[in-house]
């Protein structure tokens, strides 16, 4: 147990900001009190009193990612010269599989377990706690360095959430996740993804399926009018917004505006690699900037989007509250510094420069080496250009290094690597047990070279074969993504606009 002391920003319902908190942790991993708001709790007389120098606020909750491609940089099809309309289109394009589905698919075969790591330090860079976008394939367990939405137990056996990622296309497709629902768990459905109208067809049949309820988290949701967002507040749904996405392969995103005037709860996702932002905490920015003509949300409706909103969403079905600092709810939170007079500007305004501390159930693991030390002794460094911090994998065997060093092993020997991962699938296949830190991570976005290969109906579990895996993505954004973001015509220069949050 310990206590964080700064300005707290509670994100509870009456937006509380405690200048001179202090954040009571317990050992059991949640939040005991918030002080002066709440009595201070017996038993913490001898907890480490930790003066955060900064905000501090709930963990930022990415309910849209796709973690298995968050190592690959931002693709563009260079035969492509308007924007798609439809998810079902970008797929099938030239360079599709060569840039995107194959490496994924060799990494997360040959390093599964390398690769999760990486890709949830992406996040946790970020300020990141829980995270939607889960491989198929092995599950990671709980506790392993951020929460994984898709699988997180939080210390039951219980499987609490559904996910829907390509489409279903008819009543029985949806069949079992309409009784998941019935039966009170969480269903996160891609839906509507595209400009054209003709995807508002997508959400009719959720709601003919009748999961248009509160545990419901639809995905994009691009293509839906007024009715729809009408349907979403009647059943208490949630929508995740991810405009950074929309505006790089539709040139154009949600009606938030819309969604927000009929009451819809939105939260904001990063998407993935190829089209998205690295964390939330650079989505929140596009939607300011896309906010600063539009003039929909305050400040703090945008940090709640990221914060208490998906909270509420997960707390539909999941046995602990999230998303805000209060007594019983998951001790998920960050420490951030200060950058504007107004909390919620603070946040916007942050880059992965200003994430001081990360908290997640209660234990620290990543941060300044002065707040870490005292919290996570085991903690070991990373580097990540200019930045120094410390980060707890949970093991002190693994560090950063090594977590780069088995992705590295994949890219300098593909057809090495092919070869360990056609091993592994073989086991599998004969029902051989793999090590534990050997999984296999699976594809749960289009793979056409499977569909070539196997056909339609093809097992997504086939071997990988050998192929060119681009660098890993720094994990901090800077100038050369933001060069490739101003060469993609789609967004008319309003993604340009980030370079200016550095």
């Amino acid at each position: 147990m310990f206590v964080l002391r700064g300005t707290v920003v509670t994100m509870r319902p009456g937006g509380e900001v405690a200048a001179g908190g202090e954040v009571y942790v317990g050992d059991d991993g949640l939040i005991a009190a918030v002080t002066p708001l709440d009595p201070v709790p017996a038993g913490f007389g001898s907890a480490p009193r930790i003066a955060a120098g900064g905000l501090v606020l709930p963990g930022l909750i990415d309910l849209h990612s796709h973690l298995m491609y968050n190592s690959l940089p931002l693709w563009t099809e260079p035969s492509r010269t308007v924007p798609w309309t439809s998810h079902n289109q970008w797929g099938g394009a030239p360079t599709y599989s060569s840039r995107i589905s194959q490496p994924a698919r060799l990494l997360g075969a040959a390093a599964g377990r390398a690769l999760l790591r990486y890709v949830e330090t992406r996040a946790i860079v970020g300020g990141t706690t829980s995270i939607q976008g889960n491989p198929r394939g092995a599950v990671p367990p709980d506790d392993d360095l951020v929460r994984n939405v898709d699988s997180e137990k939080l210390g039951t056996h219980d499987d609490f959430i559904r996910v829907s990622t390509l489409v279903a296309d008819s009543k029985e497709a949806l069949t079992p996740y309409a009784t998941a629902v019935a039966a009170g768990r969480g269903f996160i459905a891609h839906s509507a993804e595209g400009s054209d109208p003709k995807l508002r067809s997508e959400f009719r049949l959720l709601e003919d399926v009748g999961v248009v309820k509160p545990q419901l988290v639809a995905i994009h949701g691009t293509a839906l009018n007024a009715d729809d967002f009408a349907a979403l507040k009647a059943g208490n749904s949630s929508m995740v917004w991810s405009p950074f996405s929309n505006l790089w392969l539709y040139g154009a995103t949600a009606d938030v505006r819309t969604a927000h005037e009929a009451g819809v709860r939105l939260c904001l996702g990063s998407d993935w690699g190829p089209s998205g932002t690295r964390s939330v905490l650079w989505e929140v920015k596009v939607a300011d900037l896309w906010n600063r003509t539009e003039a929909v949300f305050t400040d703090e409706e945008l940090v709640r989007m990221l914060t208490s909103n998906p909270g509420d969403a997960l707390t539909e079905v999941w046995p602990r509250p999230v998303g805000r600092l209060e007594p019983g709810a998951l001790a998920d939170l960050i420490v951030v510094r200060r950058r504007a007079a107004d909390p919620y500007r603070s946040l916007i305004a942050a880059t992965e420069a200003d994430i001081r501390l990360v908290v997640i159930g209660g234990r620290a693991r990543y941060g300044l080496p002065a707040m870490m030390k005292p919290l996570a002794p085991t903690a070991t460094p990373i580097r990540l250009g200019r930045l120094s911090r410390l980060i707890d994998y949970g093991d002190p065997t693994i560090t950063w290094k090594t977590v780069v060093a088995d992705l590295e092993k994949v890219r300098g020997d593909p057809g090495a690597a092919a070869t360990r991962a056609a091993g592994r699938f073989a086991a599998l296949a004969a029902g051989v047990a793999v090590p534990a830190d050997s999984f296999v991570l699976l594809p749960d976005m289009p793979a056409p070279e499977l569909d070539e290969q196997l056909g339609r109906r093809g097992p997504a579990g086939a071997a990988p074969v050998p192929v060119a895996v681009p660098p890993l993505e720094p994990l901090v954004t800077g100038p050369t993504w933001f060069d490739a973001v101003d060469a993609n015509p789609f967004h008319h220069g309003l993604l340009s606009g980030l370079r200016a949050y550095t």
